[in-house]
């Protein structure tokens, strides 16, 4: 039995140490841009920088950005908000944060929202930005002005300021609204029938009962204003203000 033991434990080791081989570190916090993949130029990176040290300073919203050249085999939606989380991005209690990871050579890139952005940036607005903003500019090997577009496309639906906005990302975002709405409405028609259909049947065998029905609340909650300024200068660096994150966001390619 001890032998087993002794097997079973050295298993666990050499498990939890081929963990610890692969895991891609977290680099330490260095400011609202961290280009370890050398994509941008001198000027692009100190243009997103000025732009993400104002966000910051007129919103309190925290915006950042991450290169890396390769995800060495990690999934990129764990390795997102394992950095999103470490670097504490956003103020305390309002999770005001966000982020933006692009790993060159695996030519992948995801948006990280904190909890507090969810309701603004949503999925399906971060999915349009990648796919409409950021990724055709990736192909044609332009990654400096896909990630300073991609930035002020998620700072203008965070604070939203639609002046930011693509076009391609409010339109067609409206458009999926719409259709989700009507989705939803479609289903919400076939519950009632089906439901009432239920009702009619116990009431024939005699067996009513009561049944209590809990609609979600839609409504969210704003915390944020834009004060209709989009002057951005340097102000400094910031640090994360710990902010929470719950795996809000998209992930894509190209």
């Amino acid at each position: 039995m001890d032998v087993k033991i002794k097997k079973i434990s050295l298993l666990l080791i050499l498990f939890f140490c081929s963990i610890a081989v692969f895991a891609l570190n977290v680099p330490k916090w260095e400011g609202p841009v961290l280009d370890l993949a050398n994509v941008l130029s001198a000027s692009e990176e100190t243009e997103l920088y000025d732009y993400l040290v104002s966000l910051e300073r007129q919103t309190g919203i925290q915006m950042a950005v991450l290169t890396i050249n390769s995800l060495e085999g990690n999934n990129i939606e764990n390795y997102s908000i394992k950095v999103a989380e470490n670097w504490k991005l956003g103020q305390e209690k309002e999770d005001n944060g966000a982020l933006l990871v692009v790993s060159v050579g695996d030519r992948q890139l995801r948006i990280e929202t904190g909890y507090g952005l969810e309701s603004l940036l949503t999925d399906a607005k971060c999915g349009l930005i990648i796919r409409n903003v950021i990724t055709p500019y990736f192909r044609n090997g332009d990654y400096g002005t896909g990630i300073i577009n991609g930035i002020k496309n998620m700072a203008g639906i965070a604070t939203e300021d639609l002046e930011l906005v693509d076009n391609s990302v409010v339109n067609e975002s409206s458009t999926s609204d719409s259709d989700d709405l009507a989705i939803a409405i479609f289903f919400f028609f076939v519950f009632i029938i089906i439901l009432t259909a239920s009702i009619s049947s116990s009431k024939t065998n005699g067996k009513t009962g009561n049944k209590t029905i809990y609609m979600p609340d839609a409504t969210f909650g704003n915390p944020f204003n834009s004060n209709g300024s989009s002057s951005f200068n340097s102000f400094g660096g910031f640090n994360g203000g710990g902010g929470g994150f719950g795996g809000g966001g998209a992930s894509g390619g190209w």
